[in-house]
């Protein structure tokens, strides 16, 4: 399959002062032409926010385990012929499954961080020379804290899968202000009766994660950075979505790598989640100590704890909500 052409329209300049926006670019038809549309202040302004290094966690992000949790709840809201926006990409863990669900026409895969657009791209690549797929599979670069570079009502959907915590600048009193405009972003670019999905983890799944358990003070701080269910339905809801719906659902972000408790002991395994980031050199130490020592003279207990936490409050939430046609 030739490399594929974008055929979801990208805003262009209004004035010369406007080029090296990444919401504009010329006229745009492969994906290796939108790989550069991100700019120097928003990498900036990534970093200043950003709690972990993506750019060395992407090449071990895969390898770890890291799943596409509720994926099959995602393509059974699709329409047929779907135009489907993954703000976050990551890896392109959603892309595969999604490309190849028979019911979308066109995906794009948009993330700020170079080393996990590498993997994605090369995920893209498989996708466009794969005879039995015949979705448009490209990639963005493009940061969430700016306006998404798309023209108004383009997509039928637009997913956002453990992102949120990462567009949250705890510096500032309105610590979620990026996650409520990127909300009204996403709402400007979906179709009139559009699906936004967003997969995201309420505060007592976040507790409920065994390594989390282990330390409180990046429990605290994960809390702090990810808004609880009754406060993301009022920040959607008032955006004007309408139809908000949840789901609990139990598949661990790593799939059975989860229970591989072990693990932890390894950087590859650590670096799947971003939360290890958060841990200050003594309390990591301490964990790493408690940690080894329940495994290795309370392994039952142990596993018996953290399977029975999950199958109470289930691993992340699955949320979708419909842009209300005007």
């Amino acid at each position: 399959m030739a490399d594929s052409v974008v055929n979801v329209p990208i805003s262009t300049p209004s004035s010369e002062s406007e080029v090296g926006s990444s919401k504009v670019t010329d006229v745009v038809e492969t994906a290796a032409d939108l790989s550069t549309i991100v700019t120097d202040q928003s990498r900036i302004e990534n970093e200043e926010i950003e709690y972990e290094d993506y750019l060395k966690c992407s090449f071990s992000y895969d390898k770890a385990g890291r799943t596409a949790v509720c994926v099959d709840k995602i393509i059974e809201v699709l329409p047929e012929d779907a135009a489907v926006l993954d703000c976050g990409c990551g890896t392109g863990n959603y892309m595969t499954a999604i490309a190849k669900s028979g019911k979308c026409k066109s995906y794009i895969g948009m993330d700020v961080n170079e080393g996990m657009l590498y993997h994605a791209r090369k995920k893209a690549a498989l996708l466009r020379n794969d005879d039995t797929v015949s979705t448009d599979v490209t990639t963005v670069a493009g940061s969430l804290l700016e306006e998404l570079p798309f023209e108004d009502n383009v997509f039928d959907c637009v997913v956002i899968n453990q992102v949120l915590q990462h567009l949250v600048d705890v510096r500032v009193f309105d610590r979620f202000k990026y996650v409520t405009a990127l909300f009204t972003e996403i709402k400007r670019v979906l179709k009139p009766g559009g699906v936004f999905s967003l997969n995201t983890c309420a505060h007592d799944q976040i507790a409920a994660m065994w390594w989390i358990a282990a330390m409180p003070g990046v429990l605290e701080k994960i809390q702090y950075r990810t808004p609880d269910i009754d406060e993301l339905k009022k920040m959607i809801l008032d955006t004007g979505f309408t139809g908000f719906t949840f789901v609990r659902d139990d598949t661990p972000l790593l799939g059975e790598a989860y229970w591989k408790y072990e693990g932890c002991f390894s950087e590859e395994y650590r670096s799947a989640d971003s939360s290890w980031a958060l841990a200050s050199d003594e309390e990591y130490s301490k964990a790493m100590t408690n940690l080894k020592y329940a495994l290795r003279e309370e392994r039952e207990t142990f596993d018996n704890i953290a399977r029975n936490s999950i199958a109470k409050t289930g691993h992340t939430i699955q949320v979708f909500a419909y842009n209300k046609p005007e």
